[in-house]
Parts: C-alpha cells; sequence; structure tokens
C-alpha cells in the first residue's frame, strides 16, 4: 500500500494583540478538516514576528472542546480532558531569520475523528511574554499520514 499524506491548510490561530503570559492560551481553539482517521506526524507553526523563543503545548481534540479564550489561563473544562487524544511540545525552532521563527516538531498521533474535523487548542509553554502584533501572526499546519 503505498503511503498516502495529507497536508492541512496552514491556519490561523487567531492570537491575541495584548501581552501574553506563560499558561496563557495562545490563541483560540481551532478545527482543521483531515482524512477520517490517519496519524499526525508533523507540527508546523510559523510567527511572522519571532517572539523570543516562544514554546506551544498543542492539545489535540476528537470532538469540539469547550475551547478557551485567545490570552487568557489556560483552564481546560473536566469534560474535555476525556477528548483529548494527544499533546505535543513546539519548542524547536526550525529557522528563525528576517523576524519569521518556523517552529516543526515530528509527532506520532493517531486519530479517528467524528466528521473529518481534527480540534486543537494551543498554550503558551514558554516563561516569555509575547506581544503578537497582528491576530493572523501565529499558524499552524499538520502533515498526517492516512
Amino acid at each position: 500500500m503505498a503511503l498516502r499524506i495529507w497536508e492541512t491548510a496552514r491556519t490561523s490561530l487567531a492570537v491575541g494583540t495584548s501581552i501574553y503570559a506563560a499558561g496563557d492560551a495562545l490563541g483560540t481553539k481551532v478545527s482543521l478538516a483531515v482524512p477520517d482517521a490517519g496519524v499526525v506526524r508533523s507540527i508546523t507553526i510559523t510567527d511572522v514576528d519571532d517572539e523570543a523563543g516562544t514554546t506551544v503545548n498543542v492539545v489535540f481534540f476528537d470532538s469540539e472542546p469547550t475551547g478557551i479564550a485567545a490570552n487568557a489561563a489556560f483552564d481546560l473544562a473536566d469534560s474535555d480532558t476525556e477528548k483529548i487524544i494527544g499533546f505535543r511540545l513546539v519548542d524547536q525552532p526550525f529557522d528563525a531569520t528576517n523576524a519569521l521563527a518556523l517552529y516543526e516538531s515530528d509527532v506520532n498521533i493517531p486519530y479517528r475523528t467524528n466528521g473529518g474535523l481534527l480540534w486543537l487548542q494551543c498554550e503558551l509553554a514558554s516563561a516569555t511574554t509575547p506581544t503578537f502584533t497582528a491576530t493572523t501572526d501565529v499558524k499552524i499546519k499538520l502533515i498526517i499520514e492516512y
């Protein structure tokens, strides 16, 4: 059987533009159209302002979580913990030039969706306190094997 690869659209996390603190939700919850089942193999996060070593926890859900407002404390509802299928710390910059940071992390998170949507929410994990100039500054993309 041939290896099949799916690349999601690069999707904005809709970050807030006020100063962040470690532990805040980095952007709003996001849904990505994906094959009904597969394995997330790679996460790429781009930050057009290169916010000085930002590290991010990406939490994957099999169905829609309650969601947390951008730039608010990352505090999942109890019922949402049962929806978690995996998480990954993305903390290694692949490239940071010309005020653009590209973070890439290899993962191995199998999933099965209910209707072809994979939900995720991100948490600022670093001690930095970034301030993004535009709500579209941070985007995420997944590479999936299916």
